[in-house]
């Protein structure tokens, strides 16, 4: 009996060391992705990939050096937890990536720790930005319910689709995904070098240079949180189909982000109106078809 639980502890602990791993390895990929192609697809310079790695493996091993602010410690694990919650991998033991993926990946629950830690990291930002945002997080939420009801997580809604590839669930995700891309109140990097130099606070590069990589974290689990509302059938994949479909789903995330930005539709509030009314009638529709 012990020998079996004690079996079941290693299994569980071997597919979340495995899943960092994967996630340790990709974040630099996924850090060039969402920041350098779009500078380099404009016509700037960019440092190459392996400059990224370079910069990841400093920023740990300072951090295992020096250690970091308890302030900054708790936000680098709820921004890291996030990240392991919607990368929804199963490697090893698909019970523990649906178990994360059914309970822990929930659009709103994800998304209220990456709103916490923009407000961590810029608290002079407007509050309205993360009002507007915050509100379509909750009625993202509710739009889900109400066109899956009983379904919890990205991983029930990935389910759900499998089996009724037909419903309007997926139309409710997609519009949701595209409102929640155009609300994003996400510090970029200038801006969060204006507000430390504002406060006054860690006025030195490393700390900067720290505080940075913490705020990339939480900019890619949106993008992610984006692309599992986008496709979420590819949410939840087993082995290496599992690592595919989360670059996928980052992919697709980081574009809507990339479109919102080179639109400027983020600034049209009727159009994100629109977009969460389209979502409510489509959950709506898909609930009385049931």
């Amino acid at each position: 009996m012990m020998g079996s639980v004690l079996l079941s502890v290693f299994r569980v602990v071997l597919e979340l060391g495995l899943q960092c791993g994967v996630l340790f390895l990709l974040l630099p990929v996924m850090f060039w992705l969402a920041e350098d192609v779009p500078a380099l697809l404009s016509g700037r310079a960019v440092a190459p990939l392996r400059e990224r790695y370079a910069r990841f493996a400093t920023f740990w091993r300072l951090l295992l050096r020096h250690g970091l602010p308890v302030e900054d410690g708790l936000m680098l694990a709820l921004g890291f937890l996030a990240m392991l919650c919607l990368a929804g991998l199963s490697l090893v033991m698909p019970e523990v990536g649906s178990l994360m993926g059914a309970w822990l990946a929930d659009p709103l629950l994800m998304g209220g720790i990456l709103l916490v830690g923009a407000v961590w990291a810029v608290p002079g930002r407007l509050w309205s930005a993360h009002g507007r945002c915050c509100a379509t997080l909750c009625l993202t939420e509710c739009f889900l319910v109400l066109a899956a009801p009983g379904v919890t997580g990205l991983q029930g809604v990935q389910r759900l689709l499998l089996a009724a590839p037909g419903s309007s669930l997926a139309g409710t995700s997609l519009c949701c995904a595209v409102a929640l891309a155009l609300t994003a109140s996400l510090p970029g990097a200038d801006s969060l070098a204006d507000e430390m130099v504002g406060r006054g606070q860690r006025a030195s590069r490393v700390a900067r240079d720290q505080r940075q990589v913490i705020v990339a974290i939480y900019r890619v689990a949106w993008a992610l949180l984006l692309g599992d509302l986008l496709l979420p059938v590819l949410f939840g994949l087993e082995g290496p189909a599992g690592v595919v479909g989360l670059m996928v789903r980052f992919g697709g995330g980081s574009l809507l982000v990339a479109l919102g930005r080179m639109t400027g539709m983020s600034r049209n509030g009727r159009f994100v109106a629109l977009l969460l009314g389209l979502a409510g009638l489509m959950a709506l529709a898909g609930r009385f078809a049931v």
